[in-house]
């Protein structure tokens, strides 16, 4: 039998990792780290295998071992550090992406990873100076949570910068978006909620909530035309149906047909991708009015990234972008005002590791003892209005940070 070079096993073992084919990557790169094979890239390789089968531990025993060859690889460290998250050994991680940086500190993911572990490990100091770091790095001013905080302005007294905001929105909504080529019955159709529906049902569900109010509804074509099918096959028509609610009611400022605000509670309030498109001078006030409007619980997802789109004016469409801790101190000021008020905020990363870009969360809810089912594939969509945009759905990372507010 014709004997093959160590450069052409790593090869085939290259081949079938670009098949996705991990398991075989391990079976054939073990045995030559048993031999004693000295090449970190081998380790690197399996380390790669055994993060894709979901082996956490073996694929940190196989980056250790690489660093143990080469102490200066970055891609070992970055890799250690995104195998320590996925145990949940978050001090770790943060020790790793810290050495990997100090080889090679020119790649944003790295750094965003490391946002996330700060933020996940309440390090609110180091989380938030690493966002503004990020920022900086990309071209775009951080944000300043002292006059987040501080600000004075509230409903009857918005800042300017909100008042534009809303007249550039109800812009996009009457004339669409050219620059980005979307069409004005898709702008803010109301796709952004698809994701949270079953989440949304099962906190309806715990609080026996009859009505809803959705504040930042968009067009609310989400709650037209709609046609779902659960896990058990039962099939839904409408969001009111499937939530099995009494009423719904739609609250958009930057859209004329719901731009009323409100003149009572609603047992639910939602809030999906809203909150990081408005102005830090507005967010205390605004997050404030929600929980005013909630008689049992408030839903709220916000988007810890920067966003893909610009606005009119140029600038991103993420007005604020902070890690977790940064939010929190916002809802600590107002969530001690409703102490009857259950919440459930889902706070959103960009996540990259070796088979790519994933949603990261940290979870703040005091829903005592009740697990956050964070499962877009419960329900499916089998008809929709042709105008609601699906959402590109990433893959959710589970090993989520759920902690109360006031912790």
């Amino acid at each position: 039998m014709k004997k093959i070079s160590l450069k052409q096993v790593v090869q085939i073992a290259l081949e079938h990792y670009r098949l996705k084919q991990y398991k075989q990557v391990t079976q054939i790169l073990q045995p030559l780290i048993q031999h004693g094979v000295q090449d970190n890239d081998i380790y690197l390789l399996i380390g790669n295998a055994y993060h894709c089968l979901g082996q956490y531990q073996m694929a940190i025993r196989a980056y250790l071992g690489g660093l143990h060859i080469d102490p200066d690889s970055a891609d070992l460290y970055v890799n250690l550090g995104n195998a320590y998250i996925q145990r949940g050994s978050y001090y770790d991680a943060i020790d790793s992406y810290n050495s990997a940086i100090a080889i090679e500190s020119n790649d944003i993911a790295v750094h965003r990873n490391l946002m996330y572990a700060y933020s996940a490990t309440r390090q609110t100091q180091n989380a938030i100076q690493k966002c503004d770091e990020i920022l900086l790095a990309v071209g775009l001013p951080p944000n300043n949570l002292d006059i987040a905080l501080e600000s004075q302005y509230h409903r009857q007294n918005p800042s300017p910068v909100y008042l534009s905001l809303i007249d550039m929105y109800n812009k996009l909504h009457v004339n669409g978006d050219s620059e980005n080529k979307i069409d004005s019955q898709k702008m803010y159709a109301g796709g952004s909620i698809l994701p949270w529906i079953s989440t949304i049902k099962k906190l309806i569900t715990l609080t026996d909530s009859q009505t809803l109010l959705d504040y930042g509804s968009g067009k609310g074509l989400q709650y037209k035309d709609l046609l779902l099918e659960d896990k058990d096959q039962l099939k839904y028509r409408g969001l009111q149906d499937y939530w099995e609610v009494d009423a719904i009611y739609c609250y958009d400022p930057a859209y004329l047909p719901y731009q009323k605000l409100p003149q009572k509670q609603y047992d639910a309030v939602i809030s999906t991708d809203v909150m990081e498109h408005c102005h830090q001078e507005d967010i205390k006030w605004i997050i404030d009015e929600i929980f005013s409007l909630a008689g049992k619980f408030v839903f709220i997802n916000i988007a810890c990234y920067q966003a893909g789109k610009s606005l009119p004016n140029g600038e991103n469409a993420h007005c604020i972008i902070g890690p977790a801790v940064w939010w929190d101190q916002i809802f600590q000021l107002v969530v001690s005002s409703y102490p009857r008020v259950k919440y459930c905020i889902l706070l959103e990363y960009l996540w990259i590791d070796v088979e790519g870009e994933k949603r990261m969360f940290d979870i703040r809810s005091n829903f005592d003892s009740v697990r956050i089912e964070l499962d877009p594939s419960a329900i499916t969509i089998l008809e929709a209005d042709g105008d609601l945009v699906p959402v590109h759905l990433l893959p959710t990372e589970i090993p989520s940070y759920v902690a109360d507010m006031a912790e």
